[in-house]
């Protein structure tokens, strides 16, 4: 503990007054012995005891209150280390974070936000010392150089602030800028965030604990503004089988973030160039609404499109900008046994080949289970493991990082199978299991029967033509011998197709970023008369086609403040990124799901970047994250004691100087004397009215 106003400990002599009196007390009468009070002498001694307890309890709790009245007046403070704190004469070393993000354009009461930081930060240089030093670095975009600046640099650099349109990094550089702090040899260290408080930006702050070092950590709030914001927070679609010239609906999700209704605004969504549609927009404060639009890709590859919003107040996130990836083809891996050659031992081929002649976006290729511990199942969009006794154990790893990146696998077993292994592999994804095994191979003799369709599942999108409100009817397969399988409780699973027991006959299994499909039948005439039924055929070609798409539903983002990550079909060593037609060289590896490109994209603003080798390029939308449209401010004290809570809202030039000055000294806490001498007056009080010393008991 120290204090800011050592001068008046002198008011510490004021306990020699109590204690003067006190002593003048202490002269002995004169004994007189008066033969008739001998009676009392026994009595006398007891009394006198308790009085003297007395007087020492009232002189100890005056002698605390007036101490604690002293420290009051000298101010005393916790230093920000736990052991001690520097030479205040001696050079400090200021760490100072800037939030520049698209919120600090707002406008308060004294400007722009961005230029009420340049001030607050004038007025720390200009409570500094000549032999201060200064680094300076902002929450948003590319790092600045960690240097150490000298005044004038120091103001040269806050002149040439902007607020950036990219991705935060709040925490990230809040930890190492303390820790450039730490290993700076100056004996005195502070640190300051300037800031609007927005709950975005701070919030993961909140959540962390900072090491007890000798630096004082300080946050400069600054005014509470308020503006009406009406931001788009999402962009779906229902199906992600997208091919050429099919329509692709879309589903805009648009919410006003402000506190105020909105109106005379427009909504509107241009595909490829054109414009597409819009809508008029009239919200109520807080609320949302989606709006549907239809986008149709002319043709293979990235068709590029972006919604806008005109009429807002504030514009910066006014645009949000997409990508439909359309597959020039999708290739079909089939894996099966070396020695599956007879023709009716799968229905596979026939789809295959159907689906060859008919659609020019589907090939495939036909393997043994070796293919699987290679990379090059990365050049396929689905893999069919179609009747195979055991899944090879060295393949686990390969297929879950296949689905995890976008993969998808089809799974029919063989009725041959070993449960144990199946199970093995399922368990890679947490699908479930394999119970047992109902009926008999090639009996022909119905134990089951299909009984629900999943109609809203992506597969059966477009299938069925009904009218509204009319029932699907669909003739049911007869099941003769099927596997029954036992869903897990983890989300991302649903049946497709379910038999009237209950079990699952088809049930998908979401896996990162793709999906395992299991089936409880295999494809030859043994299991089911389900290869002859009309929906066999669609439903095969429609769950392939679903099953080699991304979990994207062929939309492909970034969203700013995370590293930029993508996987696909391009050579390693060509692979570029062009980022507003300049070229930056990503980190590559090879992957079973493709080849995987990684870039720290800290510079990045919203639009479009293009990921590219000699032969290729496919276009990648880049937008802001969500909580950079909230304006909400955190609660400043989940911040508190880790960081010092300054408040610049209507703070002169004079009075944010003195409140920076102070800051640097820790944390003062003469209200705990204040309060801690009023107790001990409290105490003396009580004691001289309930405590009798001359009651004889």
């Amino acid at each position: 503990m120290s204090f800011l106003s050592p001068f008046f400990l002198i008011a510490m002599t004021a306990i020699g007054l109590p204690l003067l009196i006190h002593l003048l007390n202490l002269k002995r009468p004169k004994r007189i012995q008066f033969s008739t009070l001998t009676f009392f002498e026994e009595l006398q001694k007891t009394t006198i005891r308790k009085i003297r307890i007395k007087k020492y309890l009232l002189l100890l709790f005056r002698l605390l209150a007036i101490a604690c009245l002293a420290v009051v007046l000298a101010r005393p403070f916790l230093p920000p280390g736990i052991t001690s704190i520097g030479d205040v004469n001696a050079p400090t070393i200021y760490g100072i974070l800037v939030d520049n993000s698209i919120s600090m354009t707002r406008i308060g009461q004294n400007g722009p936000l961005i230029e009420q930081t340049k001030e607050v930060l004038k007025t720390i240089e200009l409570s500094s010392k000549e032999n201060d030093r200064f680094i300076l670095q902002t929450t948003n975009g590319e790092e600045l150089y960690a240097t150490v600046l000298g005044h004038g640099q120091f103001l040269r650099r806050v002149d040439e602030l902007q607020v950036q349109s990219s991705g935060n990094y709040t925490a990230q550089r809040v930890n190492d800028l303390l820790e450039v702090l730490r290993d700076a040899p100056y004996e005195n260290k502070r640190f300051f965030l300037i800031s609007d408080g927005q709950r975005g930006q701070l919030s993961e702050l909140a959540e962390q604990e900072y090491e007890n070092d000798l630096i004082s950590r300080t946050l400069i709030n600054l005014d509470d503004t308020s503006v009406q914001n009406t931001a788009i927070t999402g962009l779906e679609t229902s199906t992600n089988m997208i091919g050429p010239g099919l329509p692709v609906s879309l589903s805009v999700t648009v919410e006003n973030m402000g506190d105020v209704p909105i109106a005379n605004q427009f909504l509107s969504l241009e595909f490829m160039g054109s414009l597409v549609g819009q809508y008029s927009l009239s919200m109520e404060a807080g609320s949302s609404r989606t709006f549907a639009f239809e986008v149709t890709p002319s043709g293979a590859g990235s068709s590029t499109g972006k919604v806008v919003i005109e009429g807002d107040e504030f514009t910066l996130d006014n645009e949000y900008f997409f990508t439909v990836q359309v597959p020039d083809q999708r290739r079909i891996l089939w894996v099966k046994e070396e020695s599956f050659q007879v023709e009716l031992a799968s229905y596979t081929r026939v789809v295959l080949d159907a689906s060859g002649d008919n659609d020019a976006q589907i090939s495939y290729t036909e393997s043994d289970p070796e293919i699987l511990s290679t990379v090059s199942i990365s050049e396929y969009d689905a893999i069919i493991l179609d009747g195979l006794r055991e899944i090879p154990e060295y393949a686990f790893d390969n297929l879950q990082e296949y689905v995890q990146s976008g993969g998808g696998v089809l799974f029919f077993p063989s009725e041959q199978g070993e449960l144990r292994n199946y199970n093995a592999f399922f368990q890679e994804f947490n699908a479930g299991s394999f119970e047992g095994i109902s009926g008999e191979y090639s009996s022909f003799n119905t134990i089951a029967s299909g009984n629900e369709i999943q109609e809203d599942h992506p597969i059966f999108s477009g299938l069925f033509e009904k009218e509204e409100g009319e029932d699907l009817r669909v003739t049911d397969p007869d099941i003769y011998y099927y596997f029954r399988f036992s869903p897990s409780s983890s989300p991302g699973g649903i049946d497709i197709i379910s038999l009237r027991s209950g079990d699952p006959l088809f049930r998908e299994k979401r896996f990162g970023y793709g999906r395992l499909i299991i089936s409880s039948i295999g494809n030859a005439p043994g299991w089911s008369n389900f290869t002859v039924n009309p929906l066999y055929a669609p439903f095969y070609y429609r769950t392939l086609l679903y099953a080699s798409s991304s979990s994207e539903g062929g939309f492909s983002e970034h969203v700013l403040g995370e590293a930029f990550e993508w996987v696909g079909d391009i050579d390693a060593e060509e692979g570029v990124i062009t980022v507003q037609g300049e070229q930056v060289i990503p980190d590559a590896r090879v992957s079973p799901a493709g080849v995987a490109l990684s870039y720290p994209a800290k510079s990045w603003n919203p639009g479009w970047v293009n990921v590219s080798d000699q032969n290729k390029e496919y276009a990648v939308a880049v937008n802001l994250e969500r909580s950079e449209s909230e304006f909400d401010e955190i609660e400043m004290s989940r911040l508190e004691p880790e960081f010092l809570v300054v408040s610049a809202e209507g703070a002169d030039s004079s009075s944010l100087e003195s409140k920076i000055r102070e800051s640097g000294f820790g944390k003062e806490i003469w209200t705990w004397f204040m309060i801690s001498g009023l107790l001990f007056l409290v105490i003396e009080s009580l004691i001289s009215i309930f405590y009798k010393a001359e009651t004889i008991s």
